[in-house]
């Protein structure tokens, strides 16, 4: 990515987060006011939507900064404010507890996107989306969790060191952004990445009931 980017917080900002953007090699600093963003220059932008008024503070930072906005959002975010959120200028969003070495993963990866393509919102490629959310995974009668990476209609991937047989069967279990209840389904493993830095497996959905396909095309026209 060449040189020292520059990362922003701005708002209530995981303070995990900024040590771990330093020990990777990140410039960050933590700002309480959206007005010093336009003399900082940021490369990248972390926001803070989980306050009341976040839409009118978020579309004046994307005429003011053209670097990727990240939008920090709560376990209880609605579709409207997920929709919001891409209508408002957001990049994307992350649930305020993911663990700093998976929003390491993610901050990079839109970093890499932005200089090959410079974007404005992620793009939803084969309907699929940055989704990084803790699963919980049954194969052969052990459990096991793991962090995703992405989500399609069709499948995720999970960040993890297991491995397992290509497709040998799997029960997941995951929170599905603006709904109460966890979305549970059969999978099958269909890709296995060890040798690459992004080590995990590939998951197809199996066996989907008619109510488990509204409910992922209703978070993606919300969320994509």
């Amino acid at each position: 990515m060449g040189g020292r980017k520059k990362i922003i917080g701005l708002g209530s900002v995981n303070e995990l987060w900024g040590a771990s953007f330093r020990e990777s090699g990140f410039e960050y600093l933590s700002l309480d006011s959206s007005s010093e963003i336009s003399q900082s220059s940021p490369d990248f932008l972390v926001f803070d939507a989980r306050k009341p008024g976040f839409q009118n503070e978020l579309k004046q930072l994307r005429q003011e900064v053209s670097s990727p906005i990240l939008s920090l959002v709560s376990d209880s975010v609605s579709r409207s404010d997920l929709t919001a959120l891409k209508n408002c200028g957001s990049t994307g969003s992350i649930n305020f507890n993911t663990p700093p070495e998976e929003v390491i993963w993610r901050v990079k990866a839109m970093l890499r996107a932005q200089e090959t393509a410079s974007p404005t919102t992620e793009s939803r490629s084969a309907d699929r989306v940055w989704f990084q959310e803790q699963v919980k995974f049954e194969i052969f009668d052990k459990s096991h969790q793991a962090w995703s990476t992405t989500l399609s209609e069709t499948g995720i991937f999970l960040r993890t060191g297991l491995s397992f047989p290509l497709y040998s069967t799997v029960k997941l279990s995951f929170p599905l952004w603006g709904e109460i209840e966890p979305f549970s389904c059969d999978g099958v493993i269909v890709r296995k990445e060890a040798d690459s830095e992004l080590k995990g497996l590939g998951i197809m959905f199996q066996n989907l009931t008619g109510e488990a396909i509204r409910r992922l095309e209703s978070f993606f026209e919300a969320y994509s």
